[in-house]
Protein backbone atom coordinates (compact mmCIF):
# COMPACT_ATOMS: atom_id res chain seq x y z
CA UNK A 1 0.00 0.00 0.00
CA UNK A 2 2.75 2.46 0.37
CA UNK A 3 4.35 1.69 -2.68
CA UNK A 4 0.74 2.21 -4.27
CA UNK A 5 0.61 5.67 -2.29
CA UNK A 6 4.20 6.77 -3.62
CA UNK A 7 3.01 6.29 -6.94
CA UNK A 8 -0.31 8.19 -6.85
CA UNK A 9 1.43 10.84 -5.28
CA UNK A 10 4.42 10.79 -8.52
CA UNK A 11 1.54 10.75 -11.10
CA UNK A 12 -0.37 13.53 -9.18
CA UNK A 13 2.44 16.18 -9.50
CA UNK A 14 3.15 14.95 -12.93
CA UNK A 15 2.52 17.38 -16.01
CA UNK A 16 4.29 16.51 -18.88
CA UNK A 17 2.70 15.50 -21.87
CA UNK A 18 -0.37 12.69 -21.28
CA UNK A 19 0.79 11.33 -18.09
CA UNK A 20 -1.81 12.98 -16.20
CA UNK A 21 -4.88 11.44 -18.63
CA UNK A 22 -3.87 7.95 -18.87
CA UNK A 23 -3.23 8.02 -14.98
CA UNK A 24 -7.24 9.40 -14.68
CA UNK A 25 -8.11 6.62 -16.79
CA UNK A 26 -6.22 4.02 -15.67
CA UNK A 27 -6.35 5.06 -11.65
CA UNK A 28 -9.85 3.62 -11.47
CA UNK A 29 -9.68 0.09 -13.19
CA UNK A 30 -6.16 -0.09 -10.65
CA UNK A 31 -7.68 0.71 -7.68
CA UNK A 32 -10.32 -2.39 -8.32
CA UNK A 33 -7.85 -4.68 -9.28
CA UNK A 34 -5.92 -3.43 -5.84
CA UNK A 35 -9.25 -3.43 -4.03
CA UNK A 36 -10.32 -7.14 -5.51
CA UNK A 37 -6.96 -8.81 -4.73
CA UNK A 38 -7.08 -6.94 -1.06
CA UNK A 39 -10.66 -7.99 -0.26
CA UNK A 40 -10.36 -11.78 -1.76
CA UNK A 41 -7.16 -12.00 0.43
CA UNK A 42 -9.60 -10.93 3.40
CA UNK A 43 -11.80 -13.92 1.93
CA UNK A 44 -9.70 -16.33 2.26
CA UNK A 45 -8.16 -15.48 5.38
CA UNK A 46 -12.25 -15.97 6.75
CA UNK A 47 -12.70 -18.71 4.87
CA UNK A 48 -9.37 -20.75 6.02
CA UNK A 49 -11.17 -20.06 9.67
CA UNK A 50 -14.70 -20.87 9.15
CA UNK A 51 -13.12 -24.49 7.69
CA UNK A 52 -10.80 -24.81 10.66
CA UNK A 53 -13.36 -23.72 12.99
CA UNK A 54 -15.97 -26.34 11.22
CA UNK A 55 -13.51 -29.28 11.24
CA UNK A 56 -13.28 -28.97 15.25
CA UNK A 57 -17.75 -28.66 15.46
CA UNK A 58 -17.31 -31.84 13.53
CA UNK A 59 -15.21 -33.92 15.38
CA UNK A 60 -16.98 -33.14 18.45
CA UNK A 61 -20.16 -33.79 16.71
CA UNK A 62 -18.87 -37.02 15.05
CA UNK A 63 -17.72 -38.41 18.62
CA UNK A 64 -20.64 -37.60 20.45
CA UNK A 65 -23.09 -39.79 21.13
CA UNK A 66 -26.96 -40.59 20.58
CA UNK A 67 -28.06 -36.57 20.71
CA UNK A 68 -31.14 -35.35 19.16
CA UNK A 69 -30.89 -33.02 15.70
CA UNK A 70 -30.87 -29.45 18.15
CA UNK A 71 -28.35 -30.74 20.70
CA UNK A 72 -26.23 -31.92 17.94
CA UNK A 73 -26.82 -28.44 16.45
CA UNK A 74 -25.82 -26.42 19.64
CA UNK A 75 -23.33 -28.60 20.19
CA UNK A 76 -21.92 -28.03 16.63
CA UNK A 77 -22.32 -24.21 17.49
CA UNK A 78 -20.64 -24.09 20.81
CA UNK A 79 -17.69 -25.53 19.66
CA UNK A 80 -17.57 -23.60 16.30
CA UNK A 81 -17.71 -20.77 18.40
CA UNK A 82 -14.96 -20.93 20.69
CA UNK A 83 -12.81 -21.83 17.55
CA UNK A 84 -13.25 -19.24 15.22
CA UNK A 85 -11.18 -16.81 15.80
CA UNK A 86 -11.46 -14.03 12.36
CA UNK A 87 -12.45 -10.54 14.10
CA UNK A 88 -16.20 -9.07 13.78
CA UNK A 89 -15.23 -6.67 11.03
CA UNK A 90 -15.05 -9.61 8.38
CA UNK A 91 -18.74 -10.22 9.40
CA UNK A 92 -20.34 -12.38 11.72
CA UNK A 93 -20.67 -16.49 10.26
CA UNK A 94 -24.72 -17.58 10.16
CA UNK A 95 -25.40 -20.07 12.49
CA UNK A 96 -23.87 -23.85 12.13
CA UNK A 97 -26.24 -26.41 10.10
CA UNK A 98 -25.84 -29.85 11.09
CA UNK A 99 -27.47 -32.60 8.22
CA UNK A 100 -26.67 -35.91 8.69
CA UNK A 101 -26.59 -39.08 5.92
CA UNK A 102 -25.68 -42.14 7.35
CA UNK A 103 -22.31 -41.91 9.47
CA UNK A 104 -21.95 -38.92 7.28
CA UNK A 105 -22.19 -35.35 9.14
CA UNK A 106 -22.35 -32.36 6.75
CA UNK A 107 -21.66 -29.22 8.97
CA UNK A 108 -22.12 -25.64 6.74
CA UNK A 109 -21.75 -21.84 7.61
CA UNK A 110 -21.57 -18.61 6.00
CA UNK A 111 -19.96 -15.04 6.24
CA UNK A 112 -21.54 -11.89 4.38
CA UNK A 113 -17.66 -9.92 4.18
CA UNK A 114 -18.23 -6.11 3.98
CA UNK A 115 -15.64 -5.28 1.27
CA UNK A 116 -12.96 -2.64 1.58
CA UNK A 117 -12.05 -1.27 -1.65
CA UNK A 118 -14.15 -3.24 -3.67
CA UNK A 119 -17.00 -0.86 -2.78
CA UNK A 120 -15.44 1.93 -5.54
CA UNK A 121 -17.07 -0.56 -8.34
CA UNK A 122 -20.20 -0.54 -5.99
CA UNK A 123 -19.42 -4.68 -4.57
CA UNK A 124 -20.23 -4.07 -1.30
CA UNK A 125 -19.82 -7.39 0.59
CA UNK A 126 -18.62 -10.67 -0.24
CA UNK A 127 -20.51 -13.79 0.86
CA UNK A 128 -18.22 -16.30 1.85
CA UNK A 129 -19.26 -20.33 2.96
CA UNK A 130 -17.37 -22.98 4.18
CA UNK A 131 -18.93 -26.83 4.31
CA UNK A 132 -17.25 -29.83 5.85
CA UNK A 133 -17.87 -33.48 5.69
CA UNK A 134 -16.86 -35.72 8.89
CA UNK A 135 -17.50 -39.52 8.45
CA UNK A 136 -18.29 -40.90 11.84
CA UNK A 137 -15.84 -44.28 13.02
CA UNK A 138 -18.17 -46.67 14.96
CA UNK A 139 -17.82 -50.27 16.28
CA UNK A 140 -20.50 -52.63 16.08
CA UNK A 141 -21.95 -52.10 20.47
CA UNK A 142 -23.71 -55.53 21.92
CA UNK A 143 -24.69 -54.74 25.75
CA UNK A 144 -26.20 -57.02 28.17
CA UNK A 145 -27.78 -56.19 31.17
CA UNK A 146 -28.37 -58.20 34.60
CA UNK A 147 -30.14 -56.26 36.86
CA UNK A 148 -31.45 -56.74 40.28
CA UNK A 149 -34.96 -56.97 41.21
CA UNK A 150 -34.92 -58.92 44.28
CA UNK A 151 -37.23 -58.19 46.92
CA UNK A 152 -34.23 -55.52 48.62
CA UNK A 153 -35.02 -53.74 45.58
CA UNK A 154 -37.96 -52.55 46.70
CA UNK A 155 -39.60 -49.18 46.59
CA UNK A 156 -37.63 -45.80 45.40
CA UNK A 157 -34.77 -48.40 44.71
CA UNK A 158 -37.11 -50.18 41.94
CA UNK A 159 -38.05 -46.95 40.70
CA UNK A 160 -34.38 -45.44 40.72
CA UNK A 161 -33.29 -48.89 38.89
CA UNK A 162 -35.98 -47.88 35.98
CA UNK A 163 -34.76 -44.32 35.23
CA UNK A 164 -31.43 -45.47 35.32
CA UNK A 165 -31.53 -48.30 32.99
CA UNK A 166 -33.96 -46.53 31.01
CA UNK A 167 -31.41 -43.48 30.53
CA UNK A 168 -28.68 -45.74 29.29
CA UNK A 169 -30.99 -47.21 26.55
CA UNK A 170 -31.58 -44.00 24.72
CA UNK A 171 -28.07 -43.20 24.57
CA UNK A 172 -26.64 -46.56 24.08
CA UNK A 173 -29.14 -47.46 21.51
CA UNK A 174 -28.48 -45.13 18.41
CA UNK A 175 -30.89 -43.31 16.31
CA UNK A 176 -28.84 -44.36 13.28
CA UNK A 177 -28.07 -48.42 12.98
CA UNK A 178 -26.43 -48.32 9.68
CA UNK A 179 -23.56 -49.15 8.79
CA UNK A 180 -22.70 -50.12 12.37
CA UNK A 181 -25.28 -51.17 15.19
CA UNK A 182 -25.81 -50.66 18.91
CA UNK A 183 -28.04 -53.83 20.82
CA UNK A 184 -29.32 -54.11 23.93
CA UNK A 185 -30.22 -57.10 25.94
CA UNK A 186 -31.70 -57.26 29.16
CA UNK A 187 -31.52 -60.35 31.71
CA UNK A 188 -33.55 -59.15 35.36
CA UNK A 189 -32.90 -61.54 37.84
CA UNK A 190 -34.23 -62.54 41.43
CA UNK A 191 -34.14 -66.60 42.31
CA UNK A 192 -33.58 -67.46 38.92
CA UNK A 193 -34.08 -65.98 35.49
CA UNK A 194 -37.27 -66.04 33.74
CA UNK A 195 -36.29 -67.46 29.77
CA UNK A 196 -39.94 -67.84 29.21
CA UNK A 197 -41.05 -69.17 26.11
CA UNK A 198 -37.39 -70.39 25.60
CA UNK A 199 -37.76 -72.74 28.53
CA UNK A 200 -37.98 -75.77 26.63
CA UNK A 201 -35.25 -75.28 24.15
CA UNK A 202 -32.85 -73.71 27.35
CA UNK A 203 -33.91 -76.56 30.15
CA UNK A 204 -35.32 -79.02 28.49
CA UNK A 205 -39.21 -80.10 28.43
CA UNK A 206 -41.49 -80.70 31.29
CA UNK A 207 -42.91 -84.33 31.17
CA UNK A 208 -45.83 -84.55 29.73
CA UNK A 209 -49.42 -85.72 32.04
CA UNK A 210 -51.68 -88.40 31.79
CA UNK A 211 -55.48 -87.37 31.43
CA UNK A 212 -57.65 -88.93 34.33
CA UNK A 213 -61.05 -90.42 33.09
CA UNK A 214 -62.31 -91.27 36.55
CA UNK A 215 -61.76 -91.73 40.13
CA UNK A 216 -63.54 -94.04 42.83
CA UNK A 217 -65.86 -93.36 45.77
CA UNK A 218 -63.53 -95.90 47.63
CA UNK A 219 -60.50 -97.12 50.01
CA UNK A 220 -58.61 -97.17 48.11
CA UNK A 221 -59.32 -94.38 45.73
CA UNK A 222 -58.98 -95.82 42.02
CA UNK A 223 -57.36 -93.60 39.26
CA UNK A 224 -58.44 -94.35 35.28
CA UNK A 225 -55.59 -92.95 33.48
CA UNK A 226 -55.40 -94.68 30.09
CA UNK A 227 -52.16 -95.98 29.05
CA UNK A 228 -50.44 -94.09 32.21
CA UNK A 229 -47.11 -96.31 32.19
CA UNK A 230 -46.48 -95.11 36.27
CA UNK A 231 -45.11 -97.98 38.60
CA UNK A 232 -46.05 -98.86 41.93
CA UNK A 233 -44.75 -96.88 44.86
CA UNK A 234 -44.19 -93.53 41.77
CA UNK A 235 -45.04 -90.67 43.49
CA UNK A 236 -47.74 -88.32 41.52
CA UNK A 237 -49.21 -85.04 41.48
CA UNK A 238 -52.89 -84.57 41.03
CA UNK A 239 -54.51 -81.52 39.82
CA UNK A 240 -57.58 -80.25 37.49
CA UNK A 241 -60.01 -83.04 38.72
CA UNK A 242 -63.82 -81.55 38.69
CA UNK A 243 -66.38 -82.41 41.47
CA UNK A 244 -63.84 -85.01 43.38
CA UNK A 245 -61.74 -82.00 44.00
CA UNK A 246 -60.15 -83.00 47.32
CA UNK A 247 -58.01 -85.13 45.07
CA UNK A 248 -56.15 -81.90 43.87
CA UNK A 249 -53.04 -80.23 44.93
CA UNK A 250 -51.99 -83.28 46.24
CA UNK A 251 -48.78 -85.99 46.12
CA UNK A 252 -49.61 -89.45 46.30
CA UNK A 253 -47.80 -93.03 45.68
CA UNK A 254 -49.17 -94.90 42.90
CA UNK A 255 -50.09 -99.08 43.74
CA UNK A 256 -51.56 -101.76 42.35
CA UNK A 257 -51.31 -100.61 39.42
CA UNK A 258 -52.98 -101.94 35.80
CA UNK A 259 -52.33 -100.57 32.26
CA UNK A 260 -55.34 -98.25 32.47
CA UNK A 261 -55.65 -97.80 36.29
CA UNK A 262 -54.08 -97.55 39.69
CA UNK A 263 -54.18 -97.52 43.10
CA UNK A 264 -53.57 -94.09 45.45
CA UNK A 265 -51.95 -95.64 48.22
CA UNK A 266 -53.80 -95.56 51.91
CA UNK A 267 -56.11 -92.65 50.56
CA UNK A 268 -59.48 -93.13 52.00
CA UNK A 269 -62.24 -91.40 49.01
CA UNK A 270 -65.33 -92.61 50.27
CA UNK A 271 -65.98 -89.21 51.70
CA UNK A 272 -64.71 -87.21 49.10
CA UNK A 273 -67.01 -85.50 46.35
CA UNK A 274 -68.11 -87.64 43.22
CA UNK A 275 -66.18 -87.38 40.29
CA UNK A 276 -67.25 -85.68 37.66
CA UNK A 277 -64.61 -84.85 35.03
CA UNK A 278 -61.06 -84.03 34.32
CA UNK A 279 -57.53 -84.11 36.27
CA UNK A 280 -53.90 -84.78 35.13
CA UNK A 281 -51.81 -87.15 37.07
CA UNK A 282 -48.16 -85.63 37.07
CA UNK A 283 -45.05 -87.37 37.98
CA UNK A 284 -43.07 -85.83 40.77
CA UNK A 285 -39.51 -86.47 39.38
CA UNK A 286 -36.85 -83.96 38.26
CA UNK A 287 -38.11 -82.64 34.70
CA UNK A 288 -41.56 -82.95 35.39
CA UNK A 289 -44.41 -80.40 35.94
CA UNK A 290 -44.29 -81.00 39.92
CA UNK A 291 -40.92 -81.86 41.65
CA UNK A 292 -41.36 -84.07 44.94
CA UNK A 293 -37.90 -84.00 46.93
CA UNK A 294 -36.60 -84.34 50.95
CA UNK A 295 -35.89 -80.55 52.27
CA UNK A 296 -33.76 -79.51 54.51
CA UNK A 297 -35.80 -79.15 57.28
CA UNK A 298 -35.81 -82.93 57.49
CA UNK A 299 -39.56 -83.66 55.62
CA UNK A 300 -40.67 -83.57 51.82
CA UNK A 301 -41.78 -81.09 49.85
CA UNK A 302 -43.31 -80.60 45.96
CA UNK A 303 -42.97 -77.57 43.79
CA UNK A 304 -44.04 -76.91 40.67
CA UNK A 305 -42.15 -75.98 37.50
CA UNK A 306 -41.51 -72.53 36.23
CA UNK A 307 -39.84 -70.91 33.29
CA UNK A 308 -37.09 -69.63 35.00
CA UNK A 309 -33.86 -71.83 35.37
CA UNK A 310 -31.27 -72.29 37.20
CA UNK A 311 -27.66 -73.01 37.30
CA UNK A 312 -26.15 -76.37 35.26
CA UNK A 313 -23.34 -78.86 36.67
CA UNK A 314 -21.95 -79.48 33.13
CA UNK A 315 -19.79 -77.11 31.32
CA UNK A 316 -21.12 -75.04 34.22
CA UNK A 317 -18.23 -71.90 33.51
CA UNK A 318 -18.80 -72.09 29.31
CA UNK A 319 -21.21 -70.91 26.96
CA UNK A 320 -21.72 -74.31 25.25
CA UNK A 321 -25.06 -73.94 23.58
CA UNK A 322 -28.21 -75.23 25.61
CA UNK A 323 -28.29 -78.49 22.91
CA UNK A 324 -25.07 -79.55 23.99
CA UNK A 325 -26.08 -78.88 27.60
CA UNK A 326 -28.80 -77.69 28.78
CA UNK A 327 -29.13 -75.21 31.66
CA UNK A 328 -30.97 -76.39 35.05
CA UNK A 329 -35.14 -76.81 35.84
CA UNK A 330 -36.23 -74.17 38.43
CA UNK A 331 -39.05 -74.97 40.68
CA UNK A 332 -40.39 -72.25 42.61
CA UNK A 333 -41.69 -71.76 46.19
CA UNK A 334 -44.62 -69.70 46.69
CA UNK A 335 -43.08 -66.29 48.48
CA UNK A 336 -40.03 -66.66 46.32
CA UNK A 337 -42.06 -66.96 42.88
CA UNK A 338 -40.46 -67.32 39.47
CA UNK A 339 -39.40 -63.46 38.38
CA UNK A 340 -42.65 -62.54 36.08
CA UNK A 341 -39.85 -60.79 33.85
CA UNK A 342 -38.58 -62.27 31.32
CA UNK A 343 -35.46 -61.64 29.41
CA UNK A 344 -34.95 -59.72 26.01
CA UNK A 345 -32.27 -60.60 23.56
CA UNK A 346 -30.11 -58.55 21.50
CA UNK A 347 -32.63 -55.35 20.09
CA UNK A 348 -32.53 -51.88 18.65
CA UNK A 349 -36.01 -51.21 19.68
CA UNK A 350 -36.19 -48.68 22.62
CA UNK A 351 -39.51 -48.90 22.86
CA UNK A 352 -39.60 -52.45 23.77
CA UNK A 353 -36.70 -52.73 26.09
CA UNK A 354 -38.11 -49.78 27.97
CA UNK A 355 -41.43 -51.97 28.28
CA UNK A 356 -39.09 -54.61 30.41
CA UNK A 357 -37.45 -52.35 32.23
CA UNK A 358 -40.51 -49.90 33.07
CA UNK A 359 -42.42 -53.29 34.06
CA UNK A 360 -40.02 -54.47 36.85
CA UNK A 361 -40.92 -55.52 40.10
CA UNK A 362 -39.50 -56.40 43.42
CA UNK A 363 -39.11 -59.68 44.55
CA UNK A 364 -37.52 -62.69 45.83
CA UNK A 365 -34.10 -63.46 46.78
CA UNK A 366 -31.01 -62.84 44.45
CA UNK A 367 -29.36 -65.65 42.55
CA UNK A 368 -26.99 -63.27 40.64
CA UNK A 369 -24.79 -66.11 39.17
CA UNK A 370 -27.94 -66.96 37.16
CA UNK A 371 -27.89 -63.42 36.16
CA UNK A 372 -24.29 -63.28 35.26
CA UNK A 373 -24.51 -66.18 33.12
CA UNK A 374 -27.29 -64.90 31.49
CA UNK A 375 -25.71 -61.56 30.93
CA UNK A 376 -23.15 -63.70 29.20
CA UNK A 377 -25.42 -65.94 27.29
CA UNK A 378 -27.21 -62.74 25.97
CA UNK A 379 -24.06 -62.02 24.62
CA UNK A 380 -22.89 -65.65 23.25
CA UNK A 381 -22.56 -66.62 19.06
CA UNK A 382 -23.46 -70.58 20.94
CA UNK A 383 -26.91 -69.36 21.79
CA UNK A 384 -27.58 -67.19 18.56
CA UNK A 385 -29.85 -70.22 17.35
CA UNK A 386 -32.65 -69.17 20.29
CA UNK A 387 -33.13 -65.89 19.29
CA UNK A 388 -34.88 -64.41 16.35
CA UNK A 389 -32.32 -63.01 13.36
CA UNK A 390 -31.97 -59.71 14.46
CA UNK A 391 -31.09 -60.52 17.74
CA UNK A 392 -28.29 -63.33 17.17
CA UNK A 393 -24.96 -62.06 18.92
CA UNK A 394 -22.06 -61.79 16.39
CA UNK A 395 -19.35 -63.99 16.69
CA UNK A 396 -15.87 -63.14 18.94
CA UNK A 397 -13.05 -61.07 18.47
CA UNK A 398 -14.11 -58.87 15.17
CA UNK A 399 -12.36 -56.15 14.69
CA UNK A 400 -15.49 -53.81 14.75
CA UNK A 401 -17.42 -55.56 17.32
CA UNK A 402 -17.31 -54.75 21.28
CA UNK A 403 -19.62 -56.86 23.71
CA UNK A 404 -20.26 -55.66 27.20
CA UNK A 405 -22.01 -56.87 30.00
CA UNK A 406 -23.28 -54.80 33.11
CA UNK A 407 -23.95 -56.07 36.26
CA UNK A 408 -26.25 -54.68 39.26
CA UNK A 409 -27.07 -55.84 42.45
CA UNK A 410 -28.16 -54.35 45.10
CA UNK A 411 -26.34 -57.11 47.82
CA UNK A 412 -24.34 -60.25 48.05
CA UNK A 413 -25.95 -62.97 46.09
CA UNK A 414 -27.19 -65.85 48.17
CA UNK A 415 -29.10 -68.42 46.15
CA UNK A 416 -27.51 -71.33 44.80
CA UNK A 417 -29.35 -74.49 43.70
CA UNK A 418 -29.19 -78.20 43.63
CA UNK A 419 -31.48 -80.38 41.33
CA UNK A 420 -33.58 -77.19 40.25
CA UNK A 421 -34.03 -76.62 43.97
CA UNK A 422 -32.48 -73.78 46.27
CA UNK A 423 -30.00 -75.62 47.40
CA UNK A 424 -29.47 -76.58 51.61
CA UNK A 425 -26.35 -74.78 51.64
CA UNK A 426 -28.32 -71.24 50.22
CA UNK A 427 -27.12 -67.94 52.43
CA UNK A 428 -29.83 -66.08 54.22
CA UNK A 429 -32.71 -64.82 53.11
CA UNK A 430 -32.80 -67.59 50.09
CA UNK A 431 -36.34 -68.61 51.40
CA UNK A 432 -37.64 -71.51 54.08
CA UNK A 433 -35.48 -74.43 54.75
CA UNK A 434 -38.68 -76.35 53.80
CA UNK A 435 -38.34 -74.89 50.45
CA UNK A 436 -35.05 -75.77 49.98
CA UNK A 437 -33.75 -78.87 48.77
CA UNK A 438 -31.57 -81.24 51.08
CA UNK A 439 -28.53 -81.08 49.30
CA UNK A 440 -25.78 -78.51 49.06
CA UNK A 441 -24.93 -76.66 45.51
CA UNK A 442 -22.65 -79.01 43.47
CA UNK A 443 -21.62 -75.96 41.93
CA UNK A 444 -20.63 -73.97 45.05
CA UNK A 445 -21.56 -70.66 46.40
CA UNK A 446 -23.32 -67.98 44.30
CA UNK A 447 -20.90 -65.51 44.66
CA UNK A 448 -18.24 -68.31 44.07
CA UNK A 449 -20.06 -69.24 40.43
CA UNK A 450 -19.87 -65.94 39.55
CA UNK A 451 -16.74 -65.04 40.14
CA UNK A 452 -15.58 -68.18 37.86
CA UNK A 453 -18.17 -67.03 35.30
CA UNK A 454 -16.84 -63.47 35.12
CA UNK A 455 -13.09 -64.92 34.51
CA UNK A 456 -14.72 -66.82 31.55
CA UNK A 457 -16.69 -63.79 30.42
CA UNK A 458 -13.70 -61.81 29.93
CA UNK A 459 -11.14 -64.48 28.60
CA UNK A 460 -13.99 -64.26 25.47
CA UNK A 461 -13.62 -60.01 25.68
CA UNK A 462 -16.17 -59.34 27.19
CA UNK A 463 -15.88 -55.86 29.37
CA UNK A 464 -17.99 -56.28 32.44
CA UNK A 465 -19.20 -53.31 34.37
CA UNK A 466 -20.61 -53.94 37.89
CA UNK A 467 -22.78 -51.82 39.62
CA UNK A 468 -23.10 -52.24 43.86
CA UNK A 469 -25.84 -49.96 44.57
CA UNK A 470 -25.85 -48.72 48.44
CA UNK A 471 -23.58 -52.44 49.18
CA UNK A 472 -22.41 -50.36 51.37
CA UNK A 473 -19.78 -52.53 53.72
CA UNK A 474 -21.12 -55.75 52.80
CA UNK A 475 -17.67 -58.00 52.20
CA UNK A 476 -19.23 -60.73 49.84
CA UNK A 477 -20.94 -57.81 47.51
CA UNK A 478 -17.65 -56.18 47.26
CA UNK A 479 -15.22 -58.93 46.59
CA UNK A 480 -18.07 -60.55 44.05
CA UNK A 481 -18.56 -57.08 41.86
CA UNK A 482 -14.36 -56.01 42.52
CA UNK A 483 -13.52 -59.71 41.15
CA UNK A 484 -16.14 -59.44 38.32
CA UNK A 485 -15.04 -55.99 36.85
CA UNK A 486 -12.98 -55.42 34.09
CA UNK A 487 -10.63 -53.39 36.03
CA UNK A 488 -10.90 -51.25 39.44
CA UNK A 489 -12.27 -48.05 36.82
CA UNK A 490 -14.79 -50.46 35.50
CA UNK A 491 -16.87 -51.03 39.58
CA UNK A 492 -19.12 -48.46 40.50
CA UNK A 493 -20.30 -48.48 44.12
CA UNK A 494 -23.29 -45.30 44.23
CA UNK A 495 -24.53 -44.91 47.75
CA UNK A 496 -27.94 -43.05 46.82
CA UNK A 497 -30.72 -43.11 43.65
CA UNK A 498 -28.88 -39.97 42.15
CA UNK A 499 -25.31 -41.55 42.01
CA UNK A 500 -27.18 -44.74 40.80
CA UNK A 501 -28.41 -42.76 37.75
CA UNK A 502 -24.75 -40.91 36.80
CA UNK A 503 -23.03 -44.44 37.37
CA UNK A 504 -25.62 -45.67 34.55
CA UNK A 505 -25.01 -42.34 32.81
CA UNK A 506 -21.33 -43.08 33.20
CA UNK A 507 -21.38 -46.03 31.79
CA UNK A 508 -23.32 -45.50 29.11
CA UNK A 509 -21.08 -42.57 27.48
CA UNK A 510 -18.21 -44.73 28.25
CA UNK A 511 -19.53 -47.43 25.71
CA UNK A 512 -20.60 -44.66 23.57
CA UNK A 513 -16.82 -43.65 23.34
CA UNK A 514 -15.74 -46.89 22.77
CA UNK A 515 -18.11 -46.95 20.08
CA UNK A 516 -16.69 -43.98 18.41
CA UNK A 517 -13.24 -44.87 19.09
CA UNK A 518 -11.62 -45.08 15.15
Amino acid sequence: MQILARLLQRFWVERRGNVAMIFAVALVPLLIAVGAGLDFGRAVLVRTNLTEALDVAGLAVGSAGNLSTAATQALAQSYFKANYTVDSSYGTPSAVTVSQNGQDFTLNTTVTMPTVLMQIAGVSSLPVSSSVVITRNSKNIEVALALDTTGSMAGTKIADLKTAADQLIDIVVQDVQSPTYTKVAIAPYTMGVNVGTYADQVRGPIAAGKTITGATKANPVVITAPTHAYANGDLIYISGVVGMTQLNGNTYTVANKTTNTFELKNIDGRNYYSYSSGGTARCTKLGCKYYNFSNAAGGSTTLGSSTCVSERTTNAYTDAAPSTTLLGYNYAATGNDCITATIIPLSTDRAALHSVVDGLSAAGSTAGHIGVAWAWYLLAPNFSSLWPSGSAPAAYGGDNLIKVAIIMTDGAFNTPYCSGVIAKDAGSGSGNTSDHIACNAPNGSSAAQSKQLCSAMKAKGIIIYTVGFEVGSDATALDTLNSCASDAAHAYFPASGGELKSAFQDIAQQITNLRLKS
